[in-house]
């Protein structure tokens, strides 16, 4: 698959791959999730750097009507998604609108957000943390848990010496990758943590979409059990 093109993952639901990032001396890919919702419009979750042949296929598939921020960090490509996508309205975790003051928000997500799609994507909040909370979503039509930085799976071959040491440390190299340790160090209640995590296992996801490194596509439930076996689930 060539770059931010769009690959269709299950029904009604998509990813878009875009370039590696620079982060804690690693190269993390990045990935955007299009979910077509019922009534045809579309879903848009933490999107990639903006280019014009991603955004005509989005398009094609519906108009976009809720561009999703599931938290405090994904935040980089959402002007220019925001400018393009004019009529959308930018959904984001709190304490995103403070950070951001020159991106025009709608609502936080939250309860309220929810009910805009009910009975097709769940939404729990993973809370607890000294660094950020963040939203994770069930899309219950293909069965696909949606995460963003709460599982880092990257592989080593695609990182320097540095990068590898740093991933081997964290805890994030392909194929065992999970939350990094930084993120577990800053939990202060991994009670709140794991009711999220609980609740969405409960929904027994076949696939599992992260933003940085190998995703999920089969045995989502299980992989997603080990991966947060640091939390009293």
């Amino acid at each position: 698959m060539s770059m931010s093109t769009l690959e269709k993952i299950g029904s009604d639901i998509w990813i878009a791959e875009g370039p590696s990032i620079k982060f804690l001396m690693m190269r993390i890919t990045t990935r955007a999730t299009v979910v077509r919702l019922s009534d045809g419009s579309i879903w848009f979750h933490s999107p990639v750097e903006f280019n014009e042949a991603l955004a005509a296929e989005i398009s094609e598939l519906g108009t976009v009507r809720f561009i999703i921020a599931p938290n405090i960090y994904h935040h980089l490509f959402l002007g220019e998604w925001q400018r393009h996508f004019s009529e959308a309205e930018l959904l984001a975790a709190p304490g995103l609108a403070s950070k951001r003051s020159d991106l025009n928000f709608g609502r936080a997500l939250g309860h309220e957000t929810a009910s805009a799609w009910p009975g097709e994507i769940e939404q729990m909040l993973f809370a607890g943390s000294r660094a950020f909370d963040e939203f994770i979503f069930y899309h219950r039509p293909s069965s696909t848990a949606i995460l963003t930085d709460l599982i880092v799976n990257i592989r080593a071959e695609h990182q320097t010496v540095l990068g590898r040491l740093v991933a081997r440390i964290e805890g994030v190299t392909y194929p065992r990758g999970r939350t990094p340790l930084l993120y577990r160090w800053s939990m202060k209640d991994k009670n709140l943590g794991a009711t999220a995590i609980a609740d969405l296992l409960a929904f027994k996801p076949d696939a599992a979409v992260i933003s940085h490194g190998e995703w999920f596509r089969e045995n989502a439930t299980e992989e997603l059990r080990q991966r947060f076996s640091w939390l009293p689930l």
